[in-house]
């Protein structure tokens, strides 16, 4: 985590902050190995570009927890590991198995995995995951439909949740605003929390597809309690402390390397 270059320190701290709420300059010197110095100049430009609040020693978030990032913004973060986590999950996914797709930047990364598979039954609220598995003559693909969320390019509203209810699924793969070990299971917006809501409740399994950022995250939509995903898949920056205790709530936890 040492000698990190001044943009993926700027990242690392906006996680952090988004985790914990607040940070220290001396921690963030201690973990970055940059001197106080330089640790409160990144907080000052980020402070600067309105992404943080100074204070005293350190910075505070100024996020809402409804604040949702843009879907082209968050597409481009992470991706090495949010493809070792789609990875991982198809390889849960055999023949003539029935799926729902979830919305995500994490699931499109299975969906473009999915685009070389066959006898499957794909289900999906996403424009997006629609486009990229409608070239594939071997996959049955159904779309609910509803009211399209404009730059997100989900499919939300009672259409949308009717069409959901209409199937029992094997498999759903959903992605995650947060996940936290008391508010369980959160997204941003309303709507798509209702749409993930008819996905877990109608499915034989429910796997979560997200990435060590969301772990320990509250957004501000209640979805599910964790009590009610079988299987998350994450990354190897997971916390260790934080997957102990959703193994202690029986979620199996998969750890994508």
């Amino acid at each position: 985590m040492k000698h990190l270059v001044a943009n993926s320190r700027k990242q690392f701290i906006l996680e952090t902050l988004k985790k914990t709420g607040g940070i220290k300059i001396s921690e963030l010197a201690e973990k970055l190995g940059k001197s106080r110095m330089t640790i409160t100049r990144d907080l000052d430009e980020l402070a600067k570009d309105g992404l943080l609040l100074r204070v005293h020693g350190g910075a505070v978030s100024n996020i809402s927890r409804g604040y949702e990032p843009p879907y082209f913004s968050r597409k481009g973060l992470r991706t090495v590991a949010k493809q070792a986590i789609a990875n991982m999950a198809n390889e849960l996914i055999t023949e003539g198995n029935t799926l729902i797709l979830d919305v995500g930047s994490s699931t499109r990364e299975l969906a473009q995995l999915l685009k070389k598979r066959k006898n499957l039954t794909v289900i999906t609220p996403s424009l997006e995951h629609a486009m990229e598995l409608a070239g594939n003559s071997l996959i049955k693909l159904i779309v609910t439909g509803g009211i399209v969320r404009v730059g997100e390019m989900s499919i939300i509203g009672p259409i949308s949740e009717n069409t959901i209810n209409e199937f029992n699924v094997d498999k759903a793969f959903i992605g995650a605003g947060g996940i936290d070990l008391k508010a369980g299971l959160t997204e941003y917006n309303t709507e798509d929390a209702q749409v993930k809501k008819s996905i877990i409740g109608n499915c034989k399994q429910s796997i979560v597809l997200a990435d060590s950022t969301k772990l320990g995250n509250v957004t501000f939509s209640k979805v599910i309690p964790l009590e009610k995903i079988d299987i998350l898949i994450t990354d190897s920056e997971a916390d260790p402390s934080f997957i102990n205790g959703l193994e202690g709530k029986g979620i199996k936890v998969i750890i994508a390397k």
